[in-house]
């Protein structure tokens, strides 16, 4: 794609477009930025060049005598070219901190959902998070104990504290030593592997271990998959449905119809966030036409990963293309962090 190049007129007149409409959700008109502080032009001048900007595709009109609104690449270009990062309030960095930290830390269920709850309060906007890659988390132990008549919950612990637990009913009743036998050899072999690893280890894992031991791995090892299996594919958790839907961008139905579509279709959001194959921790803003190919034009996303442990995932806000990009970037960017350090 060509790059356009604008002169220093452009920029603080598009500057000025850009700011305004994100506050306002208003067309901005040249008789407005002519009496900003900064303009030491004539309507009549800015008029000229708001045209030479709408000709190289940075601003329209929406209608006849409007002011004029950026387009995604007006957009672009803000977010590109003249945004400086703000540093986030220390008020909102306090809550998003508190939001994630005050939940039990070994669930990492209720901590995804605290986070998307923490980025939505912050930002004002639909809150996202992808859960961790967890076939990347190494593996600490499995602890087996009995909770009644011949059922058994399986706790299986990875890195950073999270347990994933599970209910197995057996049709043979087995005594609590031979459970803690078969415990301490699982533990021994696979401590320090990642779930993946084990995945494709444990067929070879067990060929020297004790017939009685062997037996009672065995009754457990199709529970232990079932775990790892599930562990393979991402759940997306999302807040903050209310906070895009009273947008004034998004009061006609075509629009709520989006929103609705992109709640409801869990693939599509995990497909959203989750297509960047970025192995840095750079927040990643999308605008407009560049989402699902122009399938969600009036909405932007700001994304980046997080790391928890050895496990990796997703994280940010989706909100419409009038957003506070500077506070949005720096939010997501500072929750990401949070993570890493809370979840080392």
């Amino acid at each position: 794609m060509e790059t356009v190049t604008l002169t220093e007129r452009e920029i603080h007149v598009l500057e000025a477009i850009v700011r305004n409409y994100i506050l306002t959700a208003s067309p901005t008109g040249s008789r407005f930025i002519s009496k900003q502080k900064g303009f030491n032009l004539s309507p009549a001048t800015i008029r000229n060049v708001m045209g030479d900007l709408e000709e190289k595709g940075f601003i329209f009109q929406p209608h006849t005598s409007a002011g004029r609104v950026p387009t995604d690449s007006g957009y672009r270009h803000y977010v590109d070219k003249m945004i400086k990062m703000a540093m986030l309030p220390k008020h909102i960095q306090e809550q998003i901190r508190t939001d994630i930290s005050k939940v039990e830390p070994s669930d990492l269920h209720l901590l995804m959902e605290a986070t998307s709850k923490a980025l939505s309060r912050a930002t004002d906007q639909l809150g996202v998070i992808l859960s961790p890659e967890l076939q990347s988390g190494i593996f600490r132990h499995l602890h087996i104990h009995e909770i009644g008549h011949q059922r058994y919950l399986m706790n299986l612990t990875i890195d950073s504290g999270f347990v994933k637990s599970i209910i197995v009913e057996l049709s043979t009743g087995i005594e609590q030593k031979n459970i803690e036998a078969a415990c301490q050899v699982i533990n021994d072999r696979f401590y320090g592997m990642s779930l993946q690893e084990i995945f494709l280890k444990e067929g070879e894992a067990f060929s020297d271990v004790k017939t009685y031991v062997l037996g009672v791995i065995k009754l457990f090892i199709p529970s232990i998959q079932k775990i790892l299996e599930k562990s393979t594919s991402s759940e997306v958790f999302t807040e903050g449905k209310t906070n895009i839907l009273l947008k004034p961008e998004f009061f006609n139905k075509q629009q709520v119809s989006s929103i609705i579509e992109i709640l409801e279709e869990k693939s599509l959001l995990i497909h959203m966030f989750g297509e960047e194959d970025d192995t840095s921790s750079r927040v990643i803003v999308a605008i407009g036409g560049e989402i699902e190919k122009g399938r969600f034009s009036s909405f932007s996303i700001v994304k980046t990963s997080y790391r928890i442990g050895h496990m990796k995932g997703a994280l940010g806000v989706i909100g419409p293309k009038r957003m506070q990009y500077p506070l949005l970037i720096s939010a997501v960017e500072y929750t990401s962090k949070v993570l890493g350090e809370l979840y080392k």
